[in-house]
């Protein structure tokens, strides 16, 4: 049976508890009720408790406090948080310090009923799940950590894994950072075991953390900071002593600090922009991505092929001797993502760029430094854009066909098998030709392709996001949701309204 803590500084609270809850109908016993706080503190403390129910407002200690302490003790105690006061700010430093619910006084006897079924239900669902996977616990938390970040559960599946892995999503603020190894130094080196093992050590220890291995060598951490933890920039001040002794080269990527779980995935879509870097002479710099104004990435992150080289190098020229910020350095790693995005084909890179990128040495003095550098990058850019360009002239009728088909994005049955067999080719070989032309698989394209449309409508049109969905070609809402917010690093909902705050500024 579940073990219950009640703790209440009203005694009759705590009696209506043992008179009106039927505990073992609900498989749970109560082992302890307390009016002083201390003293079921004490207790979970020194016993094996599953569940604590507790009034938030106290004079000996108040139930946030309470929480916080006995948490220490007992990482896995589930919460139900009791109040007479309906304030947000209770409830949101409730739910931010792990209470699974939190019910107004007085309270409605369904409302604890349903409220305490809840709980025993995530705790046996919990339960489950440790008996299922055992040994393979980590790994199932380490996917769910991995879709979490890359945005790819719906909202339902996701609330209802965080619940039964425990993972509370009411913090104040989730950054994340990802750690890499060098490619020449990632095979079987020792150091760089330590390294990590180090890492999780520090992290676990000074902030609420979640992590997965995205490879041997790369590690992506969730970390949470309150009062207590140090700041970002203290963690990395620990990372730079880190990487002195170990004498070990590693890349670090900081992502944008968030106030929410569901804007995880742009912190993570932000800290993986710089990932490339990690073979360059980067390796002993940490990136953060700093927010830079949307009109500085409107200039940064135009089409190459809209514009000539002469009048893009001009405009950045502009940016950076008009810029008032000090970002010079946000800027410059911010193109030098955009160019190696616009021209490396899908999980191809580009070996000019990668051997620019090494043979550079990123020591600035002044603008002038930034500038030759930008300009060296963006004339090898546009090199390779040409040189693309005048192949894809050369482009097989049924490639045209294939985009033609794709801007068609009323057909959601679309597929290179039913391409191919309106041509009568093999679909394997379209396929490959399509990729030689364009840099693109068909599947990457025809995502790509929508999503681009339907983030247009949403920016441009007041049409409801089900018939955004229907006319850029999705059959399910629920399968573009996970797709846009893995693209952009927001929901569709959010990346309107945050369009539309921009453009009132």
């Amino acid at each position: 049976m579940y073990r219950v803590v009640v703790v209440d500084d009203e005694a009759f609270v705590i009696e209506g508890f043992r008179a009106v809850i039927d505990w073992s109908g609900f498989n749970c016993e109560l082992v302890k009720s307390a009016t002083d706080p201390f003293d079921a503190l004490d207790y979970i403390e020194k016993h094996s408790v599953d569940i604590l129910i507790t009034d938030i407002s106290m004079p000996q200690m108040d139930g946030i406090e309470l929480i916080k302490k006995a948490h220490e003790s007992n990482p896995v105690l589930s919460i139900l948080v009791l109040s007479a006061y309906d304030n947000f700010e209770y409830v949101r430093s409730a739910m931010r310090n792990g209470a699974e619910n939190y019910l107004l006084k007085p309270l409605d006897q369904n409302e604890l009923a349903e409220s305490l079924s809840q709980i025993v239900s995530h705790m046996k669902e919990r339960t489950a799940l440790s008996d299922t996977y055992g040994s393979s616990m980590l790994t199932f938390r380490s996917n769910f950590i991995e879709e979490w970040v890359k945005g790819t559960l719906d909202e339902d599946d996701f609330i209802t894994r965080a619940q039964m892995l425990g993972v509370n999503l009411y913090l104040d603020n989730y950054t994340v950072i990802i750690f890499t190894v060098p490619t020449n130094l990632s095979s079987g080196n020792e150091k760089m075991s330590m390294l990590f093992d180090f890492m999780l050590k520090l992290i676990i220890k000074t902030y609420v953390a979640h992590f997965y291995f995205e490879t041997p060598s790369c590690l992506v951490c969730v970390i949470s900071s309150n009062k207590d933890s140090d700041t970002i920039n203290k963690f990395v001040e620990k990372i730079n002593k880190a990487r002195i002794i170990f004498d070990f080269p590693f890349f670090t990527s900081v992502g944008n600090t968030v106030d929410n779980y569901e804007d995880v995935t742009l912190s993570f879509r932000n800290a993986s922009k710089f990932l490339y870097l990690k073979d360059t002479a980067l390796t002993s710099i940490i990136c953060y991505a700093h927010k830079l104004a949307p009109s500085t990435i409107n200039v940064i992150e135009q089409e190459f092929t809209s514009i000539s080289k002469e009048d893009y190098l001009e405009q950045i020229s502009r940016l950076f001797w008009e810029n008032n910020t000090g970002h010079y350095y946000s800027m410059l790693l911010e193109i030098l993502y955009w160019g190696t995005a616009k021209t490396n084909s899908p999980k191809q890179t580009e070996p000019e760029i990668v051997n620019l990128l090494r043979s550079m040495k990123f020591n600035f003095g002044s603008v002038e430094d930034y500038l030759e550098i930008i300009a060296s990058f963006i004339d090898i850019c546009y090199k390779i854009i040409r040189t693309r360009e005048n192949h894809q002239n050369l482009s097989f009728p049924c490639v045209d066909a294939v985009i033609t088909a794709v801007h068609d994005f009323s057909d959601k049955d679309i597929s290179l098998k039913s391409l191919a067999a309106r041509m009568n080719m093999n679909s394997s070989y379209l396929g490959s030709i399509f990729h030689q032309q364009t840099g693109y698989y068909f599947n990457d394209y025809l995502n790509e392709e929508r999503l681009k449309y339907a983030a247009d409508l949403i920016k441009n049109s007041d049409e409801k996001l089900k018939d955004i969905v229907n006319k850029s070609g999705f059959s399910s809402q629920t399968y573009f949701n996970r797709k846009f917010k893995a693209k952009f690093g927001l929901s569709p909902n959010t990346y309107r309204r945050e369009y539309k705050i921009e453009n009132l500024k």
